[in-house]
């Protein structure tokens, strides 16, 4: 009954210290604010709100939140310019990826890509989870499959919550500091002013949608890695396992994926993105590194007394 009594008041107090940031406690209640994109678009290359959709930007001000492993210093990403310096030029890095986007997100996606962007979406409000609680439920799977003990659980859901908490702060700390437009606007502008994404919503029937928020660097990339650093800490860097997250979905498809490490399932969730049109290669690739930095500061974290 002690053990119960302390546990409870260990909960109570981290719920109290919690309210007192009031960015990450209260600011999902009302995700767009009184951010306007407009104000923030001085010259192209900066994000604009793509249709259908909210017209805004979701999330503006997450990035003040207050991180629980990792620094202040480490809440940007390096800078999309590593990559690709923004630039119009048909011979330049930037366009060359968004060829690339066209190139993966034909009229008719094959019925492999198509499985690979469906089955990592998660971004439609509705009718799955969001790509951090996807991790959440891998974890959950995870210890099943081991019969894991509950000191196991305890401490990889300590792992993984930290970790999704610190990569959202970071992550849109990152989007809105560097402010870049998604594939959508840069192709339409300079490409193709037809082309569409093929993220698809089925519930409301709307088609071509990206999502509301800058691209750099890709949230679902910078999740998934930080998420597999710590769960590799605690089972192994080549765990293998089958998610069956949206197994018998009659809505897109969800039939279950079989990987030989978390890492190959953060990499495959990193560049799910491409195909389904709505990020660049580099959105995807600085997410991963970004991520895993991020997933190894929570591991480094005084884990063990």
């Amino acid at each position: 009954m002690r053990s119960k009594y302390h546990g409870e008041a260990v909960a109570s107090a981290v719920w109290e210290w919690m309210k007192t940031d009031q960015v990450t406690f209260d600011k999902y209640k009302n995700v767009f604010e009184d951010y306007k994109w407009e104000d923030h678009y001085k010259k192209d290359g900066d994000w604009v709100a793509t249709f259908p959709g909210p017209g805004a930007g979701m999330f503006p001000y997450w990035g003040k939140g207050r991180t629980l492993a990792i620094n202040e210093d480490q809440k940007l990403c390096r800078p999309y310019s590593y990559y690709a310096p923004y630039s119009e030029d048909p011979k330049s890095g930037l366009y060359a990826m968004a060829i690339e986007v066209m190139a993966q997100n034909t009229p008719s996606l094959s019925y492999q890509a198509e499985w690979l962007g469906e089955f990592w979406s998660d971004d439609l409000l509705g009718l799955t989870f969001s790509p951090p609680s996807r991790w959440i439920a891998i974890a959950d799977q995870v210890y099943t499959n081991e019969n894991a003990s509950l000191e196991q659980a305890i401490v990889a859901n300590a792992k993984v919550g930290l970790a999704l908490h610190d990569a959202g702060i970071a992550c849109w700390n990152s989007k809105y500091f560097y402010n870049l437009e998604r594939p959508q606007t840069y192709i339409n502008r300079l490409i193709d002013p037809t082309w569409t994404p093929n993220l698809d919503n089925p519930l409301t029937g709307d088609e071509g949608i990206t999502p509301s928020f800058p691209a750099y660097p890709s949230g679902h990339a910078t999740f998934s890695a930080s998420s597999a650093e710590v769960l590799a800490s605690i089972f192994g860097h080549s765990y293998s396992m089958t998610d069956n997250c949206h197994k018998n979905r009659p809505e897109f498809s969800g039939y279950p994926r079989t990987f030989s490490s978390f890492y190959e399932m953060a990499q495959e969730n990193a560049w799910s993105r491409v195909p389904l049109g709505v990020h660049f290669r580099m959105d995807a690739e600085e997410g991963v590194r970004f991520g895993t930095e991020i997933g190894r500061a929570v591991n480094k974290l005084p884990w063990k007394k």
